[in-house]
């Protein structure tokens, strides 16, 4: 720890614009200067004259103790200026990195979760694969933060050091638990593999390294865990927390989920009824559920058309196959419809702030974060579309079948859901700390109805503020521009 007058505590004094502009500073971050001129505000930390006086010189920062220290250190609002805590310790650096990344990527509101991961990181050797992701991720962010080249090009080369580490002890540690069959170190594979995957994400811009640890590692851990493994403990934090990059990755990549399966669409609903969940977050949960029945529901039609245009079923086959699907695709129209109507979503979608937001339970406590509550009206309004695009996008097939009418939605009613993602997204990224991540799915579904060029350029600018931080956001914007090329609005 640090003691005394050499503790290297940073003094005021006037940011790096103020003193090149020989100007006053108001010593703020930002200062009242660089906030009236919409500039960077930035203060350069000055050289130490003198060695900090330590006290248990040697010991190496851990989890336990960044935990302690963090709070003095970290920004607690997204608009402030990071400012790298000044020690010569590279794990504690990166541990305020990973720290930073938490809070700039919030996926359900949930904080008990990330409190597991820092308390299974403390376990010692058996965990270290888990400590080593972390790191990985704390160096990637501090690398894409970072303005200076050459600590940049360092932190990099750390972040892939640490991913490294953490591959290689993940390797050694499902071996072991394919052997003993042990469930203790479930929590902190399943962790583990999440983290390896963010990490793809914002280093691959092809999503393929994610897709790899998300289907061939968390999905697998889940699966042969079962449902049985997530009613409670870390394991069940753990399935809500990842619930919804899996249905993300069923959306985006447009491959199937586990998650359709009756056994766990049922464990989603009983943690609904028996999680003391804001109703906000209870309202997602069940998003969620409908968005993956929907995204099921495009394989079933995709192999009809493909099924439809080969000739390799017969007339009466494909004709009543065609009929079921049209039939649940009506139905999941109704759950959609049910949706909307118990969670106070306006067609018109011009909801107040009031109405945005769960009443308090009493006078006493404070609203609840709106944060779950616009991303899932982000979401109610993606779904709604891609529902449609299940039967619109191969129109002239399901015409030939006679089947008339289908599930889809009017021009107008696609364009208010296109103005609500836009509308929804800008205040999810302007006003909340929710991943950019989690905007990849209704982005993309917006940009294959993007008509007016105002739209288009939103739908761009606000990939881009995802890509900042994310590199397969690239792949999106490659495939959105390809669509935009051919004047066609197929996802």
């Amino acid at each position: 720890m640090f003691l005394g007058p050499f503790d290297r505590r940073k003094q005021r004094h006037r940011c790096d614009a103020c003193t090149k502009s020989h100007l006053k500073c108001s010593g703020d971050s930002p200062c009242t200067t660089c906030v009236r001129r919409n500039q960077p505000c930035c203060y350069s930390v000055a050289a130490q004259k003198k060695s900090a006086i330590l006290v248990d010189r040697g010991k190496q920062q851990t989890v336990g103790t960044y935990a302690v220290l963090r709070q003095d250190r970290v920004p607690q609002a997204p608009t402030q200026s990071i400012k790298s805590p000044s020690v010569s310790d590279p794990t504690f650096l990166y541990f305020f990195y990973y720290d930073i990344f938490l809070q700039k990527n919030k996926f359900t509101g949930l904080a008990a979760p990330q409190n597991d991961v820092k308390q299974l990181a403390r376990q010692g050797d058996a965990e270290t694969y888990l400590r080593d992701a972390m790191l990985a991720l704390g160096a990637m962010q501090a690398s894409k933060l970072c303005q200076v080249p050459k600590s940049k090009k360092t932190y990099y080369q750390s972040a892939l050091e640490s991913y490294t580490r953490a591959i290689a002890g993940l390797r050694r540690a499902l071996s072991q638990f394919d052997r003993t069959h042990d469930p203790q170190p479930r929590a902190g594979i399943l962790w583990t593999t999440l983290l390896l995957g963010l990490f793809e994400l914002m280093h691959d811009s092809t999503g393929d390294g994610w897709l790899q640890h998300l289907v061939h590692g968390t999905a697998q851990a889940l699966i042969a865990g079962g449902p049985s493994t997530c009613i409670s403990g870390s394991c069940r934090r753990f399935f809500t927390e990842s619930k919804v990059f899996e249905v993300c990755r069923e959306i985006v990549f447009n491959r199937p989920t586990f998650l359709a399966e009756e056994r766990w669409m049922a464990l989603s609903a009983s943690l609904r009824a028996s999680s003391a969940w804001s109703r906000s977050l209870q309202a997602l949960d069940a998003l969620l559920d409908i968005v993956v029945m929907c995204s099921s529901l495009r394989v079933q039609a995709a192999n009809l058309i493909d099924s439809l245009q080969s000739s390799t079923a017969a007339a009466p086959d494909i004709a009543h196959h065609a009929q079921a699907i049209s039939t649940q695709g009506f139905a999941l129209r109704a759950q959609l419809h049910d949706w909307a109507s118990a969670n106070h979503t306006s067609p018109a979608f011009q909801l107040s702030e009031e109405q945005r937001q769960d009443p308090p339970a009493d006078d006493n406590k404070p609203n609840p974060d709106p944060a779950p509550q616009l991303l899932s009206e982000t979401f109610f309004s993606a779904t709604s579309i891609y529902l449609s695009g299940v039967f619109d996008y191969e129109i002239t097939h399901w015409q030939t079948l006679n089947l008339l009418p289908l599930p889809t939605l009017s021009e107008d009613a696609i364009q208010q859901h296109v103005a609500s993602i836009l509308a929804l997204s800008q205040r999810l990224v302007g006003e909340t700390s929710l991943s950019p991540l989690l905007l990849l799915f209704p982005l993309r579904v917006a940009s294959a109805r993007a008509r007016q060029a105002g739209q288009r350029r939103q739908i761009m600018e606000l990939l881009g503020v995802v890509r900042a931080s994310f590199a397969v956001a690239g792949a999106i914007v490659g495939d959105v521009e390809e669509l935009w090329g051919r004047g066609g609005m197929v996802v």
